[in-house]
């Protein structure tokens, strides 16, 4: 179940009913579903993106990742074994070169050994090694150094097999050691041109879990400070599913989840047996959702080999598989709602016995926004493969993050768990070039629980099939509250800090989305403080709806809004209404409350399409009419109404719909006419002699079934020789034009037939009207 949590809520008191919900603090945004991983708090409670760093020393944080083993349970990375001078072992991973591991002279050659754990498997290029310089403490002479990958060679152990990858060929006298990982069977290609990548460390590496340095030869006073491994980077692919990411797969492509867990146990599954037609009829392809956007500019994947791991020489004959290529987006959808997918990796079949042998793949490429990553193989025979791993890395910050908070309960965090009236939302952020916050929101008044039942398998059975079976073969049932039937849609996003609350009110619970993206991977925004400003309602309910619903287009129209509110005891009501219509009324108002005629206090028209009228009293729960005439040019238009209170100008509650959509008005005839410009009129007589009669040639007309239309208006005389572009100004839904005879280049137009032609798009000439008009003097 969602845990509703409050802590670092700031309450300011203003008017003595303002109140103030604040998130700054760890504490204060751990209700919020943050991404693992992909954000982090400061100190003083500043939400930020992770930077995701290359040429990382992968032993500084290994022991952040836990793995999974068949001895000791889940352990963290670390010192995973040591034999003489355990007291001293952390000293080898401290980061402080000044403290040093010393085996004890006392113990024999064979246990002056120590393995370090990474944690996870990592991309590995160079191993350094660092010994104290000082004359109490010398580098070890003669020493060894191996590596494994950290699949287990036991089904029942832990037990790995190592790689030497550095002996001393001579006695060392060095107090630092950098030792170039090179691997076998390994592959690495650049995919885009003109990429400043040194080739010669790009191509070198080395998939390591584990680093095992043994002393060959005792000498005393001898110490080992530092064992650092330089990497590729952080890999992004871990956490896909704690981050909220997820999986999809073929038939014959299982598990690809395995290879994005950091586990060298576990692996993906691809076989295939005949062909079917291709890798989408068989079913050779896997998907992932990454769970964010990221930057990402390398790939590598691993794939198992023979004998490698728990797999056997004698009975398997793993591979690479016959070609495949990669697939990446954004999360742009086709017109079908499918994932958009863009070529990013194509690897073809092995073409000989030495390619075929190649089982490490790394590619780089210029950065990329990536969400969806898509897999196929090339053809559907001939796979029989365990891809291990597939490790991403990126050049800086995530591209886009969304994070959604748990259900804001407003009332229970007032006490009297009553619906609010919410005012506004505010944000303090750092914004540098080229990066956003977006912020949306939803609210309700009721939630609801759903559950899931499990059997004792784990397998996800329903509720009647679950009551009747034993109670020893039940599994547990979750419980996971989702928004009840009263919740509104998302809102669009706030413009800026402080703009009045989008989503219904007055609402119990308010839920918030946040984006945070950046355009360049070397910066990110960063969140200080998101604050909910709200206060007591006006009215426990406030319904209403427009009648007529179905109207003709651009006729004036008598309309008549009903309101219907609901008040208690502890509700203060309203004396004021704020009528949203799509253009200026066209009549004088007639306000009815309790089915009597009375005169309002006053009315401002604040715009063509907002009034705002006073009532001459305050009103609980009686029902108020407003009958008046307007214009409606736009299919599905809304009438919106709020109330308010005069001695609380900002405060502002919102009616919703009696019904669903009792407050929308359609326009049935807007889709039997052809074309998109209508009602065009325009002045019979033009002449622009400045007599101060006809001087202005204007033109009226309306443009339907387009959105915020931004239209232009040329002028042309009748042999088609361009005169004049001009632009209208929207009143009441219509458009006016005008023109007083001067051509663009400056001239004063001659007589004669002339010719408008209106654009209701700019800079298209799509669903164009064309007229015509004299000019005489």
């Amino acid at each position: 179940m969602q845990t509703q949590i409050f802590l670092s809520l700031l309450l300011l008191n203003v008017a003595g009913f303002a109140e103030t919900l604040t998130f700054d603090s760890p504490e204060g945004w751990s209700s919020w579903a943050v991404p693992k991983d992909v954000v982090w708090f400061s100190d003083e409670g500043e939400l930020k993106l992770k930077r995701y760093r290359k040429n990382i020393n992968a032993v500084s944080n290994a022991q952040t990742f836990i793995q999974p083993t068949q001895t000791r349970g889940e352990v963290a990375g670390g010192i995973w074994q040591v034999g003489s001078g355990s007291q001293t072992a952390e000293n080898l991973i401290d980061g402080d070169l000044s403290t040093t591991w010393r085996p004890n002279q006392e113990d024999t050659l064979v246990d002056w050994v120590v393995t370090v754990d990474l944690g996870r498997p990592v991309l590995a290029e160079r191993i350094r090694l660092h010994f104290v310089d000082e004359k109490s403490i010398s580098p070890f002479s003669q020493f060894s150094v191996f590596t494994s990958t950290g699949a287990r060679i036991e089904s029942t152990g832990d037990l790995f097999k190592f790689s030497q990858v550095y002996t001393t060929s001579k006695p060392n006298k060095e107090t630092f050691i950098d030792i170039q990982l090179e691997g076998q069977q390994d592959t690495a290609r650049v995919i885009d041109e003109n990429l400043s990548i040194d080739w010669s460390e790009f191509r070198d590496f080395r998939t390591v879990r584990f680093i095992r340095f043994r002393v060959d030869k005792k000498s005393e006073n001898t110490g080992l400070a530092e064992i650092e491994v330089i990497a590729a980077g952080d890999n992004i692919s871990l956490g896909v599913v704690e981050r909220g990411g997820k999986f999809g797969n073929g038939l014959l492509a299982r598990e690809p989840q395995n290879m994005f867990d950091g586990i060298m146990d576990t692996y993906g599954n691809i076989f295939t047996v005949k062909s079917k037609g291709g890798w989408r009829e068989s079913g050779v392809w896997w998907e992932v959702d990454l769970g964010a956007l990221f930057w990402l500019d390398e790939l590598f994947i691993y794939w198992q080999d023979r004998g490698e791991g728990l797999s056997s020489f004698l009975f398997e004959g793993l591979q690479a598989g016959r070609g495949y290529e990669l697939l990446f987006s954004e999360g742009q959808r086709t017109l079908s709602g499918d994932i958009d997918y863009t070529p990013l990796i194509y690897e073809p079949a092995p073409n000989d016995s030495k390619s075929a042998q190649l089982r490490h793949h790394r590619y780089s490429f210029a950065p990329r926004k990536v969400r969806y990553l898509f897999w196929h193989s090339l053809f559907d025979e001939g796979w029989f493969s365990h891809p291990m791993e597939l490790m991403l890395f990126s050049p800086g910050f995530p591209a886009q993050v969304n994070i959604t908070s748990n259900f804001i309960d407003l009332g229970a965090y007032v006490g009297d768990r009553r619906p609010k009236a919410v005012e506004s939302i505010h944000w303090q952020a750092d914004l540098p070039l080229d990066t956003k916050l977006q912020l949306r929101s939803r609210s309700g008044n009721t939630l609801q629980d759903v559950y899931t039942f499990y059997d004792r398998k784990g397998e996800v059975v329903t509720e009647t099939r679950w009551s009747s079976i034993p109670k020893v073969l039940r599994g547990p049932v979750d419980t996971t509250t989702v928004v009840g039937s009263d919740w509104g849609e998302w809102s669009n996003y706030y413009q800026y800090s402080g703009e009045p609350f989008k989503s219904e009110t007055p609402r119990r619970y308010v839920q918030l989305e946040l984006i945070m993206s950046s355009d360049d991977y070397n910066v990110a925004p960063s969140l200080k403080s998101l604050s909910i400003d709200f206060r007591a309602a006006l009215v426990q309910v406030a319904r209403g709806r427009i009648n007529p619903s179905v109207v003709d287009i651009n006729r004036d129209i008598p309309f008549v809004y009903t309101l219907y509110p609901f008040a208690d005891a502890q509700d203060t009501g309203f004396d004021r209404l704020r009528l949203k219509t799509p253009n200026r009324i066209t009549s004088e108002i007639e306000l009815f409350i309790g089915g009597k005629l009375v005169v309002p206090h006053s009315i401002e028209n604040v715009s063509d399409s907002v009034l705002v009228i006073d009532l001459p009293e305050t009103v609980f729960s009686d029902s108020i009419s407003l009958a008046f005439e307007t214009r409606v040019f736009s299919n599905a238009t809304v009438i919106g109404m709020d109330l308010g209170k005069r001695s609380d100008p900002l405060l502002w509650q919102s009616v919703e719909p009696a019904e669903r959509r009792s407050n929308v008005v359609y326009l049935p005839a807007l889709f039997e006419k052809e074309g998109i410009v209508t009602d065009v009129m325009f002045d019979s007589v033009f002449s622009p002699n400045q007599d101060g009669i006809n001087d202005v040639f204007n033109l009226e007309f309306v443009i339907i079934k387009v959105q915020e239309p931004t239209p232009t208006i040329s002028i042309f005389d009748i042999s088609g020789r361009y005169v004049a572009k001009l632009s209208g100004k929207n009143r009441g839904g219509k458009t006016l034009v005008s023109w007083d005879g001067i051509e663009e280049s400056g001239a004063t137009a001659d007589p004669g037939l002339y010719l408008y032609k209106i654009n209701p798009e700019a800079d298209t000439n799509k669903d164009s009207f064309v007229g015509s008009f004299a000019l005489v003097y």
